[in-house]
């Protein structure tokens, strides 16, 4: 009898802990912050794309005001760096990224480890000609000079460097000859997602969008109104 009590405080509890949990995704999706900013008339053209699952930002390769060949080593890549007009930059759980050739691989518990226990991370970048607006959410932003560098300045320092000051490189997991995965800052978590890490960019520069969202909707519906 004392079991079944016991019991039926824990699943009480696990319950109250989901239904707290979806309670603060759903507050932290809707709550935006940055509410007044306003999109720059003149300034540096970014986007923001996503598969409804995972976010990833697009920055020029080089421009007047940051270069990211002279971070990333070109001759990791097929197409020269220099040849590629745009980048994309995505950061996120390892295993996601590297384990599950497609989104029809995950599994309830690949899911739940990554969430619940802190894991090692990894940055991805993929080269293109131009920005691949084909994705189902897709945004062109304007930032003005101050908020591109310190985007940029913002997404440098999740990469995890060596003693000389190098990214690292995670040879041969590549998705294409013109992707490639690097070492990369602080663990992956239920708090701390691939998408809230878009997200907190967005916010560190002023851009609005929700106050915390785990997920890409919270990013896109805000940027509705910027």
């Amino acid at each position: 009898m004392v079991f079944f009590k016991i019991l039926g405080f824990v699943l009480l509890g696990i319950l109250g802990l989901i239904v707290f949990f979806l309670l603060f995704v759903l507050l932290g999706t809707l709550i935006p912050v940055n509410r007044k900013s306003r999109q720059s008339n003149n300034g540096v053209a970014v986007y923001l794309k996503s598969d409804g699952i995972h976010a990833d930002f697009i920055l020029p390769t080089i421009n007047h005001l940051y270069d990211w060949s002279k971070i990333i080593t070109s001759g990791d890549y097929q197409t020269p760096l220099s040849q590629q007009s745009f980048l994309g930059i995505g950061w996120g759980d390892r295993g996601f990224y590297l384990d599950i050739p497609t989104w029809g691989d995950l599994t309830p518990k690949i899911v739940c480890k990554a969430l619940c226990i802190p894991s090692p991370t990894v940055v991805h970048v993929i080269s293109y000609a131009q920005p691949p607006n084909s994705f189902k959410y897709f945004r062109k932003l304007i930032l003005s000079e101050a908020q591109y560098l310190a985007l940029c300045e913002y997404i440098q320092s999740y990469f995890r460097t060596d003693e000389g000051a190098r990214v690292q490189l995670v040879p041969d997991v590549g998705y294409t000859p013109d992707d490639n995965f690097y070492l990369a800052e602080r663990p992956y978590h239920v708090f701390h997602t691939c998408n809230y890490w878009v997200n907190r960019g967005l916010k560190r520069i002023g851009i609005r969008t929700s106050l915390w969202s785990p997920s890409p909707h919270g990013i896109f519906l805000h940027l509705k109104k910027f």
